[in-house]
């Protein structure tokens, strides 16, 4: 049962980069914008994950995630997709699309 939800969050997560980032744009973002997104991101996680349990070491003590890890994303720094699959799950996200809509 993991290994498919793996397999269906890898899905969405490609067909989400093929709809809403493959597609050319008539401007690139600079790098900031980017990092204003990934900031985003990360702030939507923590809020998340306060609704869990306010106290992220706690959180990551519970759900076996690297604390360090944890706070890279909530900061909006970069990890690796694996990674931060991982603490969607144990956010107990199951929709990218909802995550993502309206960032």
């Amino acid at each position: 049962m993991y290994l498919i939800n793996k397999y269906i969050y890898f899905y969405v997560f490609l067909t989400f980069i093929k709809n809403h980032i493959m597609k050319p744009k008539k401007v690139v973002e600079s790098y900031s914008e980017v990092d204003q997104k990934l900031k985003l991101i990360g702030e939507k996680i923590r809020q998340l994950r306060k609704k869990r349990n306010p106290n992220y070491e706690n959180f990551a003590a519970e759900n076996n995630i690297n604390k360090v890890t944890l706070n890279r994303i909530e900061r909006g720094d970069s990890v690796s997709t694996k990674l931060f699959f991982n603490v969607l799950s144990k956010l107990g996200i199951t929709s990218l699309e909802k995550f993502f809509k309206g960032l």
